[in-house]
């Protein structure tokens, strides 16, 4: 029998260093983000920093087959395996917008996890809706970035829930 190509892709990734601070989202925890996303058939759906597509996975289970964006070669390739529709490699790089939901786990190292929200929010349709992971560094450092983050937050009325320890 012809080998499974996600898993010959996701096999790949053993013993490598994989993209910009690559956690993949626990499969449970993805879930529950695509629920509180409120994914309905026909919405334009947006999983950026992809990783191995565990929140894309979540996605396509509520009836939607996302787009994806994934700077990592490797894990690109566990994408294109799984059949996403990769629309860009560098998430900062994304023009394209109109999304209806964006669903992600972005990098958090030298607070890309804001700046990544921040731009995902700029690629929402007007009445769309984003949901993220977020480093809990964002959320008590006392740097510019980090309080600009919080009173952003506050200003497009985010709501925040923090997750339960050791999730990841």
């Amino acid at each position: 029998a012809a080998p499974d190509a996600v898993k010959a892709a996701e096999r790949a990734l053993v013993g490598q260093k994989v993209g910009i601070d690559f956690f993949p989202t626990p499969k449970p925890l993805a879930a529950r983000m695509v629920e509180m996303a409120g994914i309905e058939d026909g919405m334009k759906v947006l999983e950026p920093s992809a990783g191995n597509g565990n929140i894309a996975d979540a996605i396509k289970d509520a009836g939607v087959s996302p787009d994806v964006v994934e700077v990592s070669a490797a894990l690109r390739d566990v994408l294109k395996a799984k059949g996403y529709s990769l629309v860009g490699q560098d998430f900062m790089d994304q023009t394209e917008g109109g999304y209806d939901r964006i669903v992600m786990n972005p990098p958090f190292s030298k607070n890309q996890d804001i700046e990544h929200v921040k731009h995902a929010f700029s690629l929402l349709k007007p009445g769309g809706r984003l949901v993220s992971i977020v480093g809990e560094g964002a959320f008590f450092r006392t740097g510019k970035a980090e309080t600009d983050f919080r009173e952003w937050l506050d200003e497009v009325g985010a709501e925040v829930e923090k997750l339960d320890a050791g999730t990841f």
